[in-house]
């Protein structure tokens, strides 16, 4: 007997495919047609994961359908189901029909609907029951055949309907409240059928609509460094909104196909999986602005962001009009979030060009300026020849775009580290959060900041902030426990860390950082072990090194932190190595002597750690020294 001659009974619906309708306890629920079709699609392979593909062939045989459509029909039926959970997906595969089902003849169908009818008279049901599956309805653009008359009447009917509903519809769904849209993430999309030298699309495209967003100040959206662990693995959204804490989450696939790319995005709510909006885009390789900019209108109008006149202009402003400049600046985003020394120098590389493409890209300058700050940071560079060059280069991003919230960032990280300016540095922090008050990272080095500038109750404010705009971002955790460190609040500085660690156990600077704590409790062991961590997981860096060298000194283990001296002398002779990094284990040593002289030959390399001179405990016994004090005056705190 064929499926037409049964109905598919499952919980309390029923689907009838002779009458194209679906009930529940007897009650017509309005589903537009296609949405219908693949229910039934659904059903009829119940059990059997169906891809994307074939799911649209049988929906829509012989036509082109964007499969943004396919998403809006399944959100749809999972609205309508609520929390049945009949429908399974199948990330980046397809979608399977999980309920248990059962088969109705005709007439025992039509018994069980007029029984169900019976209990649940129209007149009594609740309104919400019956709207129940169309609320915050996002319909898909249709492109039906003219000549599909009848067609066109019955999807027009139910579009109506659909509205109908909607414009009556009541602030709830199954007993749910609106959710306001607070935070999204933005996935890093897809990219199908990569070329050679497109890794960087999918992950350059969110990085775009990040800032886009996050420019008008009126939405906090997680970093591309807090997303980018997502890149090239299945992820379901609701469940990475989750993690991430966020309202909201932007995903979708780009594909390139010689000069044309087509871009899919959808936008869903955490709470409830409501998808707020699908669309698909197809334009010219060279004009991914315009999809760009047409993703996050739209993301804005769904979720109803209240936007000036000045934020409208900031969310539709194009950083640049020159096509492979844009590319280029998108390859130097992609090769930057790698934040590896071979990564920034491909970074730096990528901006440098997109510079010389187009000298009056203000956002291709501030690149240069990130690169070079973490170049120095990172000691891969001295910082002579790193921080100036950052600085200069976020100064002119500046002068292109006053606005640009990660050129003021940048150029405070400067003043903190290598000007050891205090005040300029907080004016530059201060600016980029009132340009973007959800960027985690300005928030993180203001907390520095002012912690060095004794002001530790407001740089606890601003680590908690910073944590709060990125709660899983394994640097900011590390460096609001620094904070609480420097503010003395050790228990809460380890209870940080250990959050981080648990979260990522390969972060080497949170085993640094907690070294550093267990070493001024007077812990050796533990901090020995925790700084031999963050050696082996950062494959040598001089400062980690420098501080197990100090805490092998200070508990007695003098030869062995000999060799780590030894070992970075001869580590000078072939890269840069800080001379902060060598004064550090003569003072474990007890040689104030030789270690204030390699302090000396730090203020004048302007090694970064010196920022933290006035208040690191590590310094405490040389607090009394004439000439420590004279370089504390050094630093304009």
């Amino acid at each position: 007997m064929s499926d037409c001659q049964h109905q598919f009974a499952f919980g309390p619906f029923v689907l009838d495919p002779v009458a194209h309708d679906l009930l529940r306890d007897g009650q017509s629920v309005p589903l537009t047609p296609k949405a219908f079709d693949i229910l039934l699609v659904l059903v009829q392979n119940h059990g059997r994961l169906l891809d994307k593909e074939e799911l649209i062939r049988a929906v829509w045989p012989n036509t082109f359908v964007e499969e943004g459509n396919l998403y809006v029909m399944v959100s749809i039926l999972r609205k309508v189901f609520g929390d049945h959970g009949y429908i399974q997906t199948v990330p980046k595969h397809g979608y399977r029909f999980v309920g248990e089902i059962t088969l109705l003849p005709l007439a025992e169908a039509v018994v069980r609907q007029e029984q169900a009818a019976q209990v649940v008279a129209p007149a009594v049901v609740p309104a919400v029951a019956q709207r129940e599956g169309v609320a915050e309805l996002s319909l898909p653009k249709l492109r039906v055949p003219a000549f599909r008359v009848a067609s066109v009447a019955a999807v027009l009917g139910a579009i109506l309907l659909a509205l109908a509903i909607w414009s009556n519809m009541e602030p709830t769904i199954h007993g749910m409240k609106r959710v306001e849209i607070r935070s999204l993430a933005v996935l890093p999309f897809e990219t199908l059928g990569a070329q050679a030298g497109d890794e960087y699309l999918g992950l350059g495209m969110a990085d775009a609509l990040i800032t886009k967003l996050g420019s008008t100040g009126k939405i906090a959206t997680r970093p591309t460094r807090a997303i980018q662990k997502y890149q090239n693995i299945s992820q379901e959204p609701r469940a990475v909104g989750r993690e991430q804490n966020v309202d909201a989450v932007l995903d979708g696939s780009i594909q390139r196909s010689t000069d044309r790319v087509r871009v899919t995005a959808r936008l869903i709510r955490v709470a409830d999986g409501m998808q707020l909006w699908a669309d698909t885009f197809d334009e010219d390789f060279t004009n991914l602005f315009a999809v760009e900019d047409a993703v996050s209108a739209r993301v804005a109008g769904s979720i109803q962001l209240e936007l000036t006149g000045e934020q409208k202009e900031r969310l539709a402003k194009r950083p640049t009009s020159n096509s492979e400049a844009y590319q280029a600046y998108l390859r130097g985003r992609y090769f930057w979030n790698e934040r590896t020394g071979e990564g920034l120098k491909k970074g730096l590389s990528n901006f440098r060009r997109a510079v010389d493409l187009d000298p009056t890209y203000a956002e291709a300058y501030a690149g240069i300026a990130d690169s070079y700050a973490m170049l120095g940071l990172y000691t891969v560079l001295p910082p002579n020849e790193a921080f100036p060059k950052a600085k200069a280069a976020a100064i002119h991003a500046l002068e292109l775009d006053s606005a640009l919230a990660e050129a003021h960032a940048t150029l405070g990280f400067v003043h903190f580290y290598y000007d050891w300016n205090g005040a300029a540095a907080e004016k530059e922090f201060a600016t980029a959060l009132q340009e973007n008050p959800h960027y985690a990272m300005a928030h993180s080095w203001r907390g520095f900041n002012l912690a060095v500038m004794g002001r530790a109750a407001e740089a606890i404010k601003e680590a908690t902030l910073a944590q709060t705009d990125d709660p899983l971002s394994a640097i900011v955790g590390t460096n609001a426990a620094w904070v609480y460190f420097l503010a003395r609040q050790n228990g809460k500085a380890i209870e940080t860390l250990e959050n981080v660690i648990e979260i990522d156990p390969n972060f080497p600077r949170a085993h640094f950082r907690l070294g550093n704590i267990y070493e001024h409790e007077g812990q050796y062991d533990r901090a020995i072990a925790e700084y031999v961590k963050a050696v082996q997981l950062s494959a040598g860096d001089t400062y980690y090194e420098a501080s197990l060298g100090h805490a092998y000194a200070m508990s007695g283990m003098v030869a062995e932190a000999e060799k780590s001296l030894h070992h970075l002398e001869e580590l000078s002779s072939r890269r840069y190595v800080p001379p902060y990094a060598i004064a550090l284990i003569y003072l474990g040593m007890g040689n104030k002597h030789h270690g204030l002289e390699w302090l000396e030959k730090a203020s004048a390399d302007r090694s970064t750690s010196m920022a933290y001179l006035r208040v690191d405990p590590t310094l405490n016994s040389l607090r009394s020294e004439p000439r420590f004090a004279s370089l504390v005056k050094q630093t304009n705190f």
